[in-house]
């Protein structure tokens, strides 16, 4: 440690007594004295401050016309080393009481009182005992986290298969309740045309009945006009025309009576009525409700009210 120190003062390029240099803690006094260990320009106050502290009784101090003219630069320095409320600072301490690491200004303006500890001598076996057990840490840390990864991954993967056969699932349901629902409309739409054949038929057969009774009508008035001119053979033409206008007038009251067709009405079945009118009438998705390390979920598809 004295070679290394040693070399860090002959880094320094010293000026003359007339160079003027501030103290970093004070920043408007004029420095007496530069900390080659805190590299630090200090005031008298702050330089008699700072030999007051056990923890900067070593420290070597620098006075009078040894002072260096400049802000010394870390040589071999990286952005680790530098304070963070003071770039250009080097961090030199720990304080315990608040987990910090910081510089000579730090140390002056915000943890005189603290618990303090000298970076340079606690760090000497730091890789024998907490860097060791925070190494391990990370080592098995990241076991965990590749192995949640990977389980990750593998739900994911559950998660689209699931996904993929419930949906090729309900697709089939689908299929099924269409064909069940394509077979019903056929049924009706037969059913319907049949009673409509049927009923069409006998109206059918009513009106030719019907036809025929006006033609019959039509030729035996005819008839009667032929004879107007002679009153014997009128009468007899008469009496013959009223045996036949009883026969017509019985078919015509037989044919009044048949004439008239079914009613009916298409009612829904209230089965379908009622998943027409549910949300869920079709299929739900059930959310299981115990823990587990997976939730997967399951299609409930009931098909007893869509049965055939």
């Amino acid at each position: 440690m004295d070679q290394v120190r040693g070399a860090m003062a002959n880094s320094l390029t010293l000026g003359s007594t007339d160079d003027t240099m501030f103290c970093h803690l004070c920043t408007t006094v004029k420095a007496s004295a530069y900390c080659l260990d805190c590299r630090i320009y200090l005031c008298p106050s702050c330089e008699g401050q700072h030999k007051k502290y056990p923890t900067f009784k070593d420290h070597r101090l620098l006075t009078g016309g040894k002072l260096p003219s400049f802000y010394p630069t870390k040589h071999g320095r990286d952005d680790l080393n530098k304070c963070l409320d003071h770039p250009q600072e080097e961090i030199k301490f720990f304080c315990a009481s608040h987990n910090e690491v910081y510089c000579c200004i730090c140390n002056t303006s915000k943890h005189s009182g603290c618990q303090q500890k000298y970076i340079p001598d606690i760090s000497k076996d730091y890789i024998k005992s907490e860097y060791k057990d925070l190494t391990a840490f990370f080592q098995n840390t990241t076991k965990t986290t590749i192995n949640c990864l990977q389980d990750i991954n593998n739900c994911i993967k559950k998660v689209d298969q699931l996904s993929s056969s419930q949906v090729e699932k309900l697709r089939k349901f689908k299929v099924l309740i269409i064909a069940y629902l394509d077979q019903r409309e056929k049924e009706l739409l037969q059913e319907i045309q049949l009673t409509r054949d049927r009923d069409l038929a006998a109206l059918q057969k009513l009106q030719t009945s019907a036809k025929n009774i006006k033609s019959d009508l039509s030729k035996a008035l005819t008839n009667l006009k032929i004879h107007e001119d002679n009153s014997y053979n009128l009468f007899l033409a008469t009496k013959r025309a009223q045996s036949l206008v009883n026969k017509l007038k019985s078919a015509l009251q037989d044919i009044t009576s048949k004439t008239k067709y079914r009613e009916y009405d298409l009612l829904r079945d209230p089965l379908v009525e009622t998943l027409l009118n549910n949300k869920e009438g079709m299929a739900h998705i059930a959310m299981p409700t115990g823990q587990g390390t997976y939730l997967g979920m399951k299609f409930q598809l009931n098909k007893q009210n869509l049965h055939h």
